[in-house]
């Protein structure tokens, strides 16, 4: 039987750099039905034999978005056929695909620029980009500065800065109270997920008076844009980069941070994939910034959230290996209270379970790491979005989507707040 196996990044991201475009690619739908035809997509992480870009997480009886080069359809759909997985080939052109999302952005910012009677530049009708989210936080800090703290924790390789904002109606926060901590954008592509914790930071600093309850009792610590040098190189460059931007050798550029953190740290692929946890655990800028402000606030951390796209799931710990954290019930509990709370604001019905058995196993991720420091409820969320007609959400759905995960986000503050910062 011949083996197809996955890598992605290195002969994806050359024949992207090679041709500047991604008109030599094609994209998939996958839906596998059974817990067997799973495993062999998942099997596709290991390899070097031909590459596959998934942009949604697979899960069985749910279609997933798989991105391949022109060159290997063929060989793609021989494997998907010889294992009778369903699949379905959804664009001969992934740049026309792309090129489509962003007129259609393009023109739907022009409508509600033109429908709106007010010349507010704060809306979520776009994605914004990063000069605009520094922009926005460093607005609020100087406008509310008994209720928000605006900070640099570090600089990237191309030397940006990495910003975090607090929220706290004491100022500082002083971890007498339950923090939660999260981040979102720590994969560069992923931009529907900062929007929802950019949507989340403005409800409770410009409304801070309709969730007074929530805020007197709880912190947040909060890294919007985790990866800056990735967030504007796929604004600017190349709208499908995940990893951040240092180099790792002559060919490739960049790690994935979300397997660079020391916790159960692995290197299992190499510089050019898609996945490279760097030369050795922690290598990365970005990864010591977010490892300083949580050792700096270790002592109060009670919720950790990383904010993810795509796949509509609440992940829990453990995620290096198919082992569940001591306090799964618990942790259970919470996502599908959280769960239950979008689906009643019209949401999608997300599923809650340990990262591993749900997803894959991955080892040096953030949310192990904040469990690992003693966090008792720490959680990856991968959101809702994608669709044929783009790799992200449409921006016409931006605020409904961004409102909706918001009400998932509150019941997590709202937990935090009944625990005790007491040893």
């Amino acid at each position: 039987m011949k083996r197809l196996t996955f890598v992605t990044g290195c002969l994806l991201a050359l024949a992207f750099a090679k041709a500047g475009s991604y008109h030599e690619f094609e994209l998939y739908n996958v839906r596998p039905e059974t817990a067997e035809q799973l495993s062999v997509l998942l099997k596709w992480r290991n390899g070097q034999e031909i590459e596959v870009d998934f942009w949604d997480a697979p899960k069985v009886g749910r279609s997933a978005r798989l991105m391949v080069t022109r060159e290997d359809h063929k060989r793609v759909e021989e494997f998907l056929e010889q294992h009778d997985i369903e699949y379905d080939l959804v664009a001969e052109d992934v740049q026309e695909l792309l090129n489509r999302e962003q007129r259609r952005n393009v023109e739907h910012g022009r409508r509600v620029r033109r429908d709106s009677n007010s010349r507010a530049t704060v809306n979520f009708e776009h994605f914004w980009t990063l000069d605009e989210i520094y922009e926005y936080l460093d607005e609020l800090a100087v406008a509310y500065n008994g209720l928000v703290r605006v900070s640099e924790i570090g600089r990237t390789h191309e030397d940006r800065p990495i910003k975090a904002i607090t929220i706290s109606t004491r100022g500082a926060v002083d971890q007498t109270r339950p923090i939660v901590f999260m981040d979102g954008g720590i994969h560069a592509r992923e931009w529907a997920g900062v929007m929802s914790v950019m949507y989340m930071i403005h409800e409770f600093v410009e409304h801070s008076d309709q969730y007074a309850e929530q805020l007197s009792n709880t912190d947040y610590v909060i890294v919007p844009v985790a990866n800056p040098d990735g967030y504007v190189y796929t604004h600017e460059q190349n709208r499908l980069w995940r990893k951040n931007r240092s180099p790792g050798n002559v060919l490739c550029y960049g790690v994935d941070l979300n397997r660079n953190f020391p916790f159960q740290w692995d290197r299992t692929t190499s510089e050019c994939t898609n996945n490279f946890a760097g030369h050795a655990a922690s290598s990365e800028n970005e990864t010591k910034a977010l490892i300083g402000l949580m050792d700096q606030y270790k002592a109060a951390i009670r919720m950790y959230l990383a904010v993810h796209t795509y796949g509509e799931m609440i992940l829990w710990p453990w995620g290096y290996d198919f082992l569940h954290a001591p306090n799964e019930d618990d942790l259970q509990r919470l996502g599908e209270r959280a769960r239950d709370a979008l689906v009643a604001a019209g949401g999608p019905e997300y599923e809650v379970g340990n990262s591993a058995d749900i997803l894959y196993t991955a080892s040096g991720a953030t949310d192990d790491y904040a469990y690992s420091l003693g966090v008792p409820y720490s959680y990856t969320l991968e959101l809702t979005g994608g669709g044929s007609q783009g790799f992200d959400l449409p921006a016409a759905e931006l605020a409904r989507v961004t409102s909706q995960t918001f009400e998932l986000l509150k019941v997590f503050g709202q937990h935090a707040g009944t625990l005790s910062v007491t040893s």
